[in-house]
């Protein structure tokens, strides 16, 4: 299911951003974006977050803002005098001679500018990451519950009506074996064909083949199926593997019904039945 959190702290005059959201995957994944010194924390923070997430791909963006400093300008000669100074005397001390030249300058605005956008170690703010971690876990994992609560009153009401249109087919289904080989019989006899259809071996084929019209087995499977989702739903965890075999094995049986009917009635339910069970399809790729 889908989330996001946010949550910001200052540290050391900076302020540093933690936002994590979270996409539908099958398999669990973290990313991490960020400083590059704070790069080492996508390990602990993926443990921590799998603890609350068993599926999904998650996002960390790490960020650090620096309040406005009143810094001399990045050209500004006096300073880059003091610098120069400082960097012939250095060279000087190793027995070089030092030429001035535009190439030089802009080495060492590179060096300073460097020096400027360090960021703490991450053994320095370690547990401020952690802080904002929680903090941000918290507001995604209530927006995911939120979520997980409009998904599953959908799902329940769709498989409800599931429900409904299979005991409505069942109704339907009664006698349907025996109308189906009364109508074999029938045709047999208009045929013109040279055959005795009272034949005690005539009456069995008929009767085999007329068998392959019954439901009653893929009805009771589909109960069954559906009275294990209802059980899911209400489970804690990870339960969208769960519910997706569920769903797999709730459309082969849509499936044989549709090949075995010889009511157009039935045909209809069923067929309505499979599109409900196509919305829910759609629906489980959201939940974890």
């Amino acid at each position: 299911m889908t989330g996001f959190g946010r949550a910001q702290k200052e540290l050391s005059n900076e302020l540093i951003t933690l936002e994590i959201s979270s996409v539908n995957k099958k398999n669990f994944e973290v990313v991490l974006s960020g400083p590059r010194e704070w790069q080492s924390f996508e390990i602990p923070a993926s443990k921590k977050i799998n603890a609350l997430i068993e599926r999904g791909r998650i996002r960390i963006s790490l960020s650090v803002e620096s309040p406005p400093r009143d810094s001399p300008s990045l050209f500004d000669k006096s300073r880059m005098d003091q610098e120069l100074d400082q960097f012939k005397d250095l060279v000087q001390s190793y027995g070089h001679d030092v030429v001035v030249n535009p190439q030089i300058i802009l080495d060492l605005l590179k060096l300073r500018s460097s020096d400027e956008n360090l960021v703490a170690n991450i053994s320095e703010v370690i547990d401020s990451l952690y802080y904002l971690l929680d903090q941000s876990l918290k507001e995604l994992m209530k927006m995911k519950t939120l979520e997980g609560e409009i998904l599953k009153k959908d799902m329940i009401n769709r498989v409800s009506h599931i429900l409904k249109l299979t005991k409505q087919t069942e109704i339907e289904s009664l006698n349907m074996t025996k109308e189906w080989k009364n109508k074999l019989l029938l045709r047999l006899k208009n045929s013109g064909l040279d055959l005795d259809v009272e034949d005690e071996r005539v009456l069995k084929e008929v009767s085999l083949f007329s068998e392959k019209s019954d439901i009653t087995e893929e009805i009771t499977r589909i109960k069954s199926h559906i009275e294990q989702l209802q059980i899911t739903f209400e489970q804690s965890g990870s339960i969208g593997r769960k519910i997706e075999f569920l769903l797999q094995e709730l459309g082969r049986e849509f499936n044989t019904i549709c090949s075995k009917s010889c009511k157009i009635e039935c045909t209809q339910l069923v067929l309505e039945a499979r599109s409900e069970l196509e919305k829910l399809r759609e629906q489980v790729l959201n939940i974890e």
